[in-house]
């Protein structure tokens, strides 16, 4: 990092936290219609447009409180804003919630160790293309009204993520002041890494008003965000055994420096119209849009295929203390190596359009809900990649756990060559790539509630359907070119774009690496250019060539009809017991998930048709049934003090890219191989067992304690296994013929179960009991520990630790310093997560690789953020975040047997503005 840079950064941190200092001396909706049983009290919704610190922690803990259900939230501060700049973020300050971070935000979500998360938007269940879920990190906070973490599900809410839900809500025009409400937000964020500020601005028009029919509400919110990135990396991957002088040493497969930078825009708008003719009866509409819209850069100098160099050879290898891990060596080989410079430039986007109708209708005894949502997305990249070679490149050097970075990371070099002299560069391949997805998505539901009584054992019965239907898709394909001259790449001088070939390295202290590229978005803005270069340079592949995008490949691509039916039934009974009040929740769910898909078969071709390959089309279905419990009581000792206890169940489907009913047979190895998606994969099952001992005091303050035990089935592993000659002859392989008994099966399958149990604490409170200005502070800590988290599948474990969880740290925790007066507030935040286990292989043949799987090690990250409102009608903020300037380090095995790299991430400061009338 520059010294400029430095104290750019240096002169803002410091004046944040002097204001946070000296400025003190002066100065909850429902998941949905459908759940009403399940969350009959919420947080004050109407006549709220200011919350602030203190109403934003009070809402999240009257949610909590009142819950039927295990869940925690975060409530907007303000009409556009969220305590974090997106949904992760946030929610990397809930209990038992960790993130992954990229490309400058919170990205990837994970609840008490597992990801299989599941997403709602208004209490429906949304989805992306031809994923389960939708991305978070795409909703812009700007648009939030609060989002809820379920832990647990009660029998009236959608199935369809064993780790939990995640439901983001949305404004609607009831949640305001009666009359006119404007407000909006502009916001500018710089980082130290991208040396550029971010723009995200919101506006919100919303308006409720009393007719001849009834109250009518409108909202109109919209966002636009450009989030700026970029990110330095060096690292290796895959450390894989190879035999060297008769010893058996492990290499790294691959290590690499790398630039990864861009920026993502997101647009995104909501729409609501809402009518009340009577006190009994109420209508909503809404329609909504967020996308995104990304170009994503990457650049990276390699050296791969170290441990297989053919008919090269090693020297100068130094081994790790265990005696069998490369540090450092050398490959060469006289026919050169694998090595180059990669340059990728990807442009990405989403789209999901939603729509939604809700009708409500309740009278004394009776409440009715019925909904109809119908939604449609896409989602798709295009990228174009070169791959370029100084000529006469025949040894690399690399040493794994040089000190390039503090903790060791690799070191790099080319012998040889001189990487800065750009007329040695050839182009060794040029590759585009297209794929995407798209989905169409129906649903309905209607739930009927009667109120039995209000003293007796059963209070309420609910019932209700919904029924679902997907149409999703997806298509991809791609085409490499190998441009020569005289049997060697073709120089870069005749690529379309050099004249613009620039030295580009990672900003990391210990590295002064450097290499030229042609910038990727030059590339792609002469594709024409590019497409002609091949054809001339390359005619073999000049067919391919010819069109604008790359032909399908069509074994990745399928279509996709599933359908669902779901009913249930659930009691809501209450009783004394002795004096104390209980209640709580008894149900069941039933669902049925049925549907086809359709993708293609390869087959090897036959001298009758000249030995070419016989693409079919190939058809599969499936269909499955679940029944899900769930019960739940809450003890309440005082009004104050309960006990919650819980039980649940739910499913997690598969995803429809490992269902498509594609297959590829290879009839060259003996036995026999065929690779095949399978339709015939079931949904993961899980079930849960809850208890949370919790106190609530004060205005927002709480004390809570909460451990779970969870049990989830049917996870899924690819892997190759034994097939009969039977099974083999469903993809039409008589096995006999190739002189084999059986053959082999490789595909993503159910295979293991996987154990969950872990602890939670949460304590809060503002301090309300001190003196003076003391009175206006709080604090915030919660911490979860996950005492085990195992998936084991079908395979012997060779050694300790080789089924833990991946993307599962056992210790996280959160501590939060509030300040807040109406006219000013401040917060200090700070996270950490202990290391995990990013990835996982099974040991198979032999070969230890479980032993080298990937972790990243511990992070933690300081944030604040101080908020000034000078008139009632404006809030001035000024927020930083990353203030510590934590990177991400990483190490292959959980033994730390060999560095893997490190990844930097930016600090942030930004200043924003708020309005609202």
């Amino acid at each position: 990092m520059t010294s400029l840079k430095v104290l750019k950064l240096s002169t803002a941190l410091s004046s944040i936290f002097a204001v946070a200092l000296v400025s003190p001396a002066f100065a909850q909706g429902q998941i949905g219609a459908a759940s009403e049983l399940s969350d009959q009290s919420d947080a004050p919704k109407a006549d709220i447009v200011v919350t602030g610190v203190r109403g934003s922690v009070e809402a999240a803990a009257t949610k909590k409180k009142n819950s039927k259900q295990i869940v925690d939230s975060v409530v907007s501060e303000d009409v556009g804003k969220l305590p974090d700049n997106n949904v992760p973020e946030a929610l990397s300050r809930v209990t038992g919630v960790q993130i992954d971070r990229a490309r400058g935000q919170g990205q990837s979500v994970t609840i008490r160790g597992l990801d299989q998360v599941q997403t709602t938007l208004n209490g429906n269940n949304t989805n992306l293309g031809d994923g389960r879920a939708i991305s978070l990190s795409d909703i812009p906070a700007e648009l939030l009204k609060q989002v809820d973490v379920y832990k647990t599900r009660s029998a009236d809410q959608v199935e369809g993520g064993i780790a939990g839900t995640v439901n983001v809500e949305l404004r609607r025009p009831f949640d305001m002041k009666k009359g006119l409400t404007v407000a909006g937000s502009l916001r500018g964020s710089y980082d130290d890494q991208s040396e550029k500020v971010s723009p995200y601005g919101s506006l919100l028009i919303a308006d409720r008003f009393d007719t001849g029919i009834g109250e009518i509400g409108f909202l109109l919110n919209g966002s636009w965000t450009k989030t700026n990135y970029r990110e330095n990396y060096i690292d290796s991957e895959s450390p894989t055994k190879t035999v060297i002088g008769g010893n058996t040493i492990v290499i790294p497969y691959r290590a690499q420096y790398g630039i990864e930078q861009g920026n993502v825009k997101r647009p995104s708008f909501n729409a609501v119209l809402q009518w009340k003719p009577s006190d009994k009866l109420d209508f909503v509409l809404e329609g909504g849009y967020i996308g995104s819209r990304e170009k994503r850069s990457v650049e990276r100098l390699y050296v791969q295929d170290m441990p297989y160099i053919g008919t090269g050879s090693y020297s100068d290898i130094v081994l790790q203390p265990d005696g069998r891990t490369v540090r450092s060596l050398t490959i060469s080989n006289p026919n050169g190596i694998n090595a180059g410079i990669d340059s990728q430039y990807n442009s990405l986007h989403t789209n999901l359009y939603t729509t939604n109708f809700e009708a409500h209708w309740h009278s004394d005894k009776v409440q009715i809900n019925s909904s109809v949502q119908y939604n449609w997305s896409n989602e798709g990249n295009y990228f174009v990649e070169s791959i370029l070679r100084p000529q006469g490149l025949t040894s690399a050097s690399v040493d794994f756990a040089s000190d390039v970075y503090s903790k060791g990371a690799p070191s790099i070099t080319f012998n040889g060559v001189d990487v800065t002299d750009l007329s040695s560069y050839g182009v060794q391949r040029f590759q585009d790539n297209r794929g995407g997805s798209k989905n169409k998505e129906f649903a309905a539901q209607s739930d009927l509630t009667l109120q039995l009584s209000d003293t007796s054992l059963l209070r309420s019965l609910q019932v209700g359907g919904r029924y679902n239907q997907r149409r999703t898709s997806r298509y991809y394909g791609y085409r490499d070119g190998l441009p020569e001259v005289n049997d060697q790449p073709a120089p870069l001088s005749l690529f379309p774009g050099y004249d613009t070939a620039s030295l580009v390295g990672p900003d990391i202290s210990g590295s002064t690496a450097q290499w030229y590229r042609i910038p990727g978005s030059v590339v792609l803005s002469q594709i024409d250019e590019v497409r002609a270069f091949i054809r001339q340079y390359n005619p073999d592949n000049a067919a391919r060539f010819s069109s604008i995008y790359p032909p399908s490949d069509q074994g990745q691509t399928f279509s996709s009809n599933e359908k669902n039916f779901s009913a249930y039934a659930q009691l809501a009974y209450g009783f004394d017991m002795g004096t104390v009040p209980v209640d709580g929740l008894v149900g069941v769910r039933y669902t049925n998930t049925w549907g086809t898909s359709s993708s293609f078969g390869y087959r090897p071709g036959t001298p009758a048709n000249g030995n070419q390959e016989i693409i079919e089309a190939a058809e599969g279905s499936g269909n499955y049934a679940d029944i899900l419990p769930s019960a739940s009581a809450i003890i309440h000792f005082t009004p104050k003090a309960q006990l919650r206890l819980s039980y649940s169940t739910n499913v997690q489907r598969p995803n429809f890219y490992s269902m498509r009913p594609f297959f590829s047979l290879n009839t060259t190895a003996n036995p026999p191989v065929v690779y095949a998606g399978n339709p015939e994969l079931k949904a993961q099952r899980e079930r849960a067992f809850d208890v949370s001992a919790e106190y609530y005091f004060g205005r927002g303050g709480q004390i809570s304690f909460a451990g779970y035990y969870k049990k989830a089935t049917g996870f899924l592993l690819y892997s190759r296994e034994q097939a009969s000659a039977a099974q083999m002859a469903a993809y039409g392989i008589n096995v006999a013929d190739y002189g084999a008994a059986f053959g082999y099966i490789e595909q993503e399958r159910n295979a293991g179960d996987g154990t969950f149990i872990g602890l939670e604490g949460t304590v809060q409170s503002f301090f309300d009991f001190l003196p003076g200005v003391l009175s206006n502070f709080g604090v915030s800590l919660n911490a979860s520990h996950i005492l085990k988290a195992r998936v084991e599948y079908d395979d012997e474990e060779s050694f300790p630790g080789e089924f833990d969880s991946p993307n599962t740290s056992k210790w996280t925790a959160n501590a939060t310093l509030f300040y807040d007066t109406p006219k000013f507030s401040a917060r200090v935040a700070y996270n950490y997560r202990s290391s995990y286990r990013s990835g996982f292989w099974l040991d198979g043949e032999g070969d230890d690789r479980a032993m080298y799987s990937p972790y990243y090690g511990a992070t933690d990250r300081l944030d604040a953020a101080v908020n000034f409102t000078p008139v009632t009608f404006m809030t001035l903020s000024v927020e930083a975040s990353n203030i510590l300037g934590s990177d991400v380090f990483r190490y292959h095995g959980s033994q730390n047997l060999l560095p893997l790299g490190v990844r930097t991430l930016a600090r942030t400061v930004q200043g924003s503005v708020r309005f609202r009338f």
